[in-house]
């Protein structure tokens, strides 16, 4: 399974958007992520289509809200 892979300083519980950039389509993806008891976390991309994506992940630690946002590409499997 093609993930992004984060490696944070602490937990992370929050949610995560997918969204194409140049597509027609809104094919937006949401979804809950967990990191549990670790710092890693995975967010799974199979589900992605061919092209440029943005991913924001939002989620709380300690009472601070924390926002990352950052653009993929999808390529096809060669």
């Amino acid at each position: 399974m093609k993930t992004i892979r984060f490696n944070f300083g602490h937990p992370v519980k929050g949610v995560a958007c997918l969204m194409p950039l140049f597509s027609e389509k809104l094919n937006q993806l949401n979804f809950k992520v967990d990191s549990k008891s670790s710092n890693m976390l995975e967010i799974p991309i199979s589900k992605c289509e061919q092209g440029k994506w943005k991913l924001t992940l939002d989620w709380e630690h300690n009472d601070q809200i924390f926002s990352h946002h950052e653009e993929f590409e999808v390529e096809t499997d060669k």
